[in-house]
């Protein structure tokens, strides 16, 4: 009597556990999508040119908004900004800028390097970079999506004298609302804007 009692036990226990494993949910895949900036263009330059300037480039800085968050950000009337959480930088944005910053000015026949913090001892820089992002988002007004991409940059001696100061306006370009367009439309805002800072830095006789 006591066995079979245990085995009528033992089977409701197992019962309860067959039952209890068919009711987990299935694991669902990670929806995220990562993206990154990129060279609109290969870039084309002799990297024996040592004639030319050596540029310092600082950190980016970009507004709070930005900063604190990967998700792609989106604005829309009444300047609310919509995060996509499935839509994220795959990098932190600054360092995606400063990345394709770095390429687009070694691009240009005036400049030699471009060297990022920490400088290295024993290397002379010719002029420092600061680069301060104001806008850099997509723009959706419901009958008309844009990207919208602006930058201040300041050319300074490595003592830190001012050299030249300037604002970027990127033209806008429309938007097809996608993430993916968004990063491709971002990079050629940020690669384009190297060729404005160039024209803002003098040549060293």
């Amino acid at each position: 009597m006591k066995l079979r009692r245990s085995l009528l036990v033992l089977a409701g226990i197992g019962m309860l556990l067959t039952t209890g494993c068919q009711v987990v949910p299935d694991a669902k895949p990670d929806p995220t999508k990562f993206f990154v900036l990129s060279n609109p263009r290969v870039p084309n330059f002799d990297s024996s040119n040592v004639e030319g300037l050596t540029i310092g480039l600082h950190e980016i800085r970009l507004p709070v908004y930005l900063a604190d968050s990967r998700a792609m950000a989106v604005r829309s009337p009444g300047n609310r900004i919509a995060y996509r959480d499935f839509e994220r930088w795959a990098e932190p944005l600054d360092e995606g800028m400063k990345r394709l910053l770095r390429i687009s000015l070694t691009v240009s026949p005036t400049v030699a390097r471009v060297l990022t913090l920490p400088f290295p001892s024993g290397v002379d820089r010719d002029y420092d970079l600061q680069i301060t992002v104001l806008v850099a988002e997509g723009r959706d007004a419901g009958s008309a999506q844009q990207v919208i991409f602006a930058l201040d940059y300041s050319v300074l001696t490595p003592e830190g004298e001012l050299v030249t100061h300037g604002v970027y306006h990127a033209p806008a370009q429309d938007w097809d609302g996608t993430a993916s367009d968004l990063a491709h439309l971002l990079s050629i805002s940020v690669h384009e804007s190297a060729d404005t800072i160039i024209q803002g830095i003098p040549t060293v006789e």
